[in-house]
């Protein structure tokens, strides 16, 4: 039966689809790469980007698009630790390698950091060393003392600029991811809000999603957030942020096919 659920990813493009492998391959995934794939066609969606927390995703991205003709997958960054966190460089490199999208920090993050490395307590099972990956470095700061975006955050907002990608916040804060939709609206730049309302770790007020919404940003939501593996968080919250924002300023996307 086509449902009118169906019917609403017909075309559609989901912007948070989480690649495999993540960080071990005995974690295992519910579908890889090309399992994705071959789901969103079927659906007749039109394309989605391969996210991942510590890998860039642009060569996944590039051999599903050697596999299939009917859909689009797109390459992603996330700029954390184990990628050289916020260097201007390596964005360059991603976009000539074919990035469209480039998430701020997520675990190595100060904002992540801050709230005790959860993504750590998934790592640790399969990753031994993981502990000292940031030991007296702290996370990837994205402001100076005073508040204001490092050099190098303008830097990347002006790389995605002339490389016409998607800025999206990651797991930075709230008051951070503000500052980058400001800059991002004066640079010309599409801004998205990850997940506002996923965890502790964000928790954007309405008024605050409206803001970025009021700079031109996108209100990206997740449906993984109301799933018992996560947060089972009541879908009528979501509803009633869309509802505040606007559905014409608003995202919905998976955060799906992670292995855990």
């Amino acid at each position: 039966m086509f449902t009118k659920a169906d019917q609403l990813l017909v075309g559609a493009i989901d912007m948070h689809a989480h690649g495999y492998p993540q960080f071990s391959l005995n974690l295992p995934a519910r579908v890889d790469d090309y399992e994705w794939a071959e789901a969103a066609a079927d659906a007749g969606m039109a394309g989605f980007v391969i996210k991942s927390h510590m890998w860039p995703t642009m060569s996944s991205a590039y051999m599903i698009n050697k596999l299939f003709d009917e859909i689009t997958a797109y390459g992603s960054i996330t700029l954390n630790d184990i990628v050289g966190g916020i260097n201007p460089a390596y964005v360059e490199v991603a976009a000539e390698s074919g990035a469209k999208v480039v998430f701020m920090p997520t675990w190595s993050g100060v904002n992540d950091v801050d709230h005790g490395c959860h993504f750590f307590n998934r790592m640790r099972p399969f990753v031994s060393r993981i502990d000292g990956a940031l030991e007296g470095r702290g996370g990837v700061p994205t402001l100076d003392a005073n508040g204001n975006l490092l050099p190098n955050v303008i830097e990347v907002i002006e790389v995605c600029k002339e490389y016409d990608l998607v800025l999206a916040s990651g797991h930075i804060s709230i008051g951070e991811s503000l500052k980058l939709a400001e800059q991002a609206a004066k640079t010309g730049v599409k801004f998205v809000l990850t997940h506002p309302l996923l965890s502790p770790l964000i928790a954007a007020t309405h008024e605050q999603m409206k803001e970025v919404a009021n700079m031109g940003g996108y209100i990206e939501h997740v449906f993984v957030g109301c799933m018992p593996m996560h947060n089972r968080m009541n879908p009528h919250d979501i509803y009633d942020a869309i509802e505040y924002v606007g559905a014409e300023h608003c995202i919905m996307s998976s955060d799906a096919i992670e292995g855990w």
